[in-house]
C-alpha cells in the first residue's frame, strides 16, 4: 500500500476571523468530541466496552491504537492523529473580509472517515461561541499543482468525484534531489521537545528527525507503508547541515500552547536523502499539536 493523502481547503464565513482562528487552534478536544457525536451509535457506552469498537470510525481516528508488533512499536511508538489542520495565526490573517481560509490534510485509510471529520468540524463551527456566526462556505480538494476542485456541497459533506487523492510518489516526482540549499519558513509556531524540555532555539537536526519520525509513523499506521532507509545514516546527515542565516525567534504570544519557535532560516548541506521527508512534512507539520495547526512550515528549495 502506498502513502497517500488528500489536501482540502476550507473557507469559513465568520464575523470575527481573529477570534475564530484563536479558538480553532485550541479546539482539539472539542473537535474530537463533536466527531464522536457524529460517529457513535451507542453514545451511552464506554468505548472500551463497545461491541462496535473494531469498526468505529471515531476509534480508528482518535483511538491511536498501538501496534502489536514489538519492533514496529519500538520504531514508531504512539501513532499521530491522521489529520492535520492548517489554521492561519491571528496576527497574520489575509485581507478577505469575513472569510477565514483553513487547510485540512487527511492521511491514508483515514480518508474513508472524511464524512465524520467534516461533520464534526461543521458542528464545531456551529456551536454557540459568542457572535462569531460561523458557517462553511467551501470545501475543495487541492491537486498536485495547487488547483482547487470544489466538493459537491459543503452542507452535504459527502465525498464527491472531485476528491483528489495524492500519492507521496507523485508529490516527490519534482523533488530536486541534487539541491544543496534550502530555506525553511515556519508558518505557525513550532513546539519541539528535546531531552524533556521544550526548545526555543531552532536546531535543524532536531527538526528533521522529528519530521522523519512523524512521516514514518503516519505511513506505517495509516498506509501500511514502511520506508526503506538507513535512518541512522540520515540522522547523522542532519547534523552536518549548516545554518547560513538564522532568523528564528522564540514565539510566546502570551499563550503557553502557542509558545515555541517562529521565523525562518537558510541552510546548506546534502539534503538528497532528507528531502522526501521534508517535502511530505510540509503537508503533515511537526512538533506538539501538529494536528491542530502548530508546526506548519514551507520549503524554498534551490
Amino acid at each position: 500500500m502506498e502513502l497517500n493523502l488528500i489536501d482540502l481547503t476550507l473557507e469559513i464565513r465568520t464575523s470575527s476571523k481573529a477570534a475564530l482562528s484563536q479558538r480553532l487552534l485550541f479546539a482539539g478536544e472539542e473537535f474530537a468530541e463533536t466527531c464522536r457525536t457524529m460517529a457513535c451509535r451507542f453514545p451511552t457506552r464506554q468505548c472500551a466496552q463497545c461491541s462496535s469498537r473494531a469498526s468505529c470510525d471515531w476509534q480508528f481516528i482518535f483511538g491511536q491504537q498501538l501496534s502489536h508488533d514489538p519492533d514496529a512499536l519500538r520504531r514508531h511508538q504512539k501513532p499521530p492523529l491522521p489529520f492535520i489542520f492548517s489554521i492561519p495565526m491571528p496576527d497574520i490573517l489575509d485581507d478577505r473580509e469575513g472569510v477565514l481560509e483553513c487547510g485540512l490534510v487527511i492521511v491514508g485509510r483515514a480518508i474513508c472517515c472524511l464524512d465524520m471529520l467534516l461533520s464534526g468540524f461543521n458542528v464545531l463551527l456551529a456551536a454557540e461561541h459568542g457572535s462569531l456566526c460561523n458557517s462553511l462556505l467551501l470545501t475543495a480538494s487541492r491537486d498536485y499543482q495547487g488547483a482547487l476542485y470544489p466538493l459537491a456541497n459543503p452542507a452535504s459533506l459527502s465525498p464527491s468525484e472531485n476528491l483528489v487523492i495524492m500519492s507521496a510518489e507523485n508529490i516527490l516526482i519534482s523533488c530536486p534531489w541534487e539541491c544543496t540549499n534550502l530555506r525553511i519558513r515556519l508558518v505557525s509556531p513550532l513546539r519541539l521537545v528535546a531531552r524533556g524540555r521544550q526548545l526555543y532555539r531552532f536546531d535543524f537536526s532536531t527538526f528533521a528527525c522529528s519530521i522523519m519520525r512523524r512521516v514514518t509513523s503516519l505511513a506505517y499506521y495509516y498506509c501500511g507503508y514502511e520506508f526503506d532507509c538507513d535512518f541512522k545514516e540520515l540522522s547523522n546527515l542532519t547534523r552536518t547541515v549548516i545554518c547560513r542565516g538564522d532568523f528564528f525567534t522564540a514565539a510566546t504570544g502570551g499563550r503557553r500552547k502557542t509558545a515555541g519557535i517562529s521565523g525562518s532560516g537558510c541552510f546548506s548541506g546534502d539534503f538528497g536523502g532528507l528531502l522526501p521527508f521534508l517535502m511530505l512534512g510540509s503537508y503533515f507539520h511537526t512538533g506538539k499539536n501538529a494536528s491542530s495547526g502548530m508546526g506548519a512550515f514551507e520549503l524554498d528549495i534551490t
